[in-house]
């Protein structure tokens, strides 16, 4: 049987312990959050030293390729985009609410839609397109200064083994709306950047195009 003066010191490690963990445990935490928006800070820095060297240089001024590493960054943490298609029946457009996936490495836009809509028979039909991307910011640092016009060809993939690595993607990116990515009436969407328009928040616009000098 434990003495009393053994007991105690036992109690009062314990208690020492329970004391001491959790505020091992919160410092953790918050170094690795003021590590995190120190990060998110260098990057956003990073981003507007991008646009202040746009706003030197002439308005419309052609970007060689590939897409700028800030853009990469705007659309790597981006999820929605507009999309526009073209009804070649009506002679109208037709506007849609996307969420995407960009794959860097290929320089691509993975979406994905039902097949049983009006914007899927239409890409059937045409496949040129436009993707406007606003960056709102994480409202701290970077307050939605500027937005993306992305121009390129839309194709539906059909390689079942292509489609699915995609969907597989797109999904880990969005992993709240599995209900307009999984399922057998959902395709997976590829758009293949064309060229791209970057506007800042001063309106001045330069353009990038995959064909350096074109």
């Amino acid at each position: 049987m434990s003495s009393p003066t053994t007991t105690a010191s036992l109690n009062k490690a314990i208690a020492t312990v329970a004391f001491v963990l959790p505020m091992i445990y919160m410092y953790r935490k918050n170094k690795s959050t003021l590590e995190e928006q120190r990060h998110i800070r260098e990057e956003r820095e990073q981003e507007r030293a991008f646009l202040s060297s746009l706003a030197k240089q002439p308005s419309s001024q052609l970007l060689p390729p590939p897409l700028p590493e800030i853009v990469q960054r705007v659309l790597s943490r981006c999820s929605f985009a507009y999309l526009s298609t073209v009804d070649v029946d009506s002679t109208s457009s037709h506007l849609s609410l996307m969420r995407f996936t960009y794959l860097p490495e290929e320089e691509t836009i993975i979406m994905s839609t039902n097949v049983k809509t009006k914007k899927y028979d239409m890409l059937e039909k045409q496949n040129g397109v436009a993707l406007l991307i606003h960056d709102f910011g994480d409202g701290n640092n970077l307050n939605g200064e500027y937005s993306i016009t992305l121009n390129g060809k839309c194709s539906v993939v059909k390689d079942v083994v292509l489609a699915e690595k995609y969907r597989s993607l797109h999904l880990q990116n969005n992993p709240e709306y599995p209900q307009f990515i999984v399922g057998k009436d959902i395709a997976i969407l590829r758009v293949d950047v064309v060229s791209a328009r970057i506007c800042n928040i001063d309106d001045r616009v330069h353009k990038w195009n995959v064909v350096s000098g074109n």
